[in-house]
């Protein structure tokens, strides 16, 4: 049976999902392209509180923050679930944070990593896009987990948000 061609749209989804994976490789590199007045620099995606936010890596870390801000990377336990065939293309970002600029708990970005596979996409894709912590930890068709899952972003880093997407 042969496999159906992947829209433009789709590979380029999956391409920026994997870069914002890969985002421990280098930390000050950032992971998906970005928009606007960049200077050159290459910005991912957070979700906080409903809103889509620019961000880059600014360092790696060695220990747990703490203060700390917790960000759950989603994902099906191969790949970032925007680069899972299947989900739903409301789902701009595999990263949701618990705080953000504004509230009195947001630490600056100062993240610790949890992992949120996620385990049945249709059930997700009905509620997508997931998008502020309380969606996360409601779900029943998605596990968390300290850390991350042995791909994706770094256990512990610093990541500001700065300005919405």
């Amino acid at each position: 049976m042969d496999e159906p061609t992947p829209t433009r749209r789709r590979l380029l989804r999956t391409t920026g999902a994997l870069a914002m994976a890969a985002v421990g490789v280098g930390a000050t590199d950032a992971a998906a392209a970005g928009s606007g007045t960049d200077h050159g620099r290459q910005f991912g995606r957070v979700y906080a509180n409903d809103v889509l936010w620019r961000t880059n890596v600014v360092r790696e870390l060695d220990e747990r923050p703490d203060p700390e801000d917790k960000l759950y990377f989603l994902h099906d336990g191969d790949v970032p679930i925007v680069a899972t065939e299947d989900v739903s293309e409301d789902q701009l970002s595999p990263f949701v944070s618990e705080s953000g600029p504004g509230d009195q708990d947001w630490n600056g970005g100062m993240w610790t990593t949890y992992s949120a596979t996620v385990t049945d996409v249709d059930a997700f894709n009905d509620d997508a896009p997931l998008s502020n912590d309380e969606d996360i930890l409601a779900a029943d068709y998605i596990e968390t987990s300290l850390g991350n899952p042995g791909f994706g972003p770094p256990n512990y880093f610093i990541c500001p948000l700065n300005g919405r997407a």
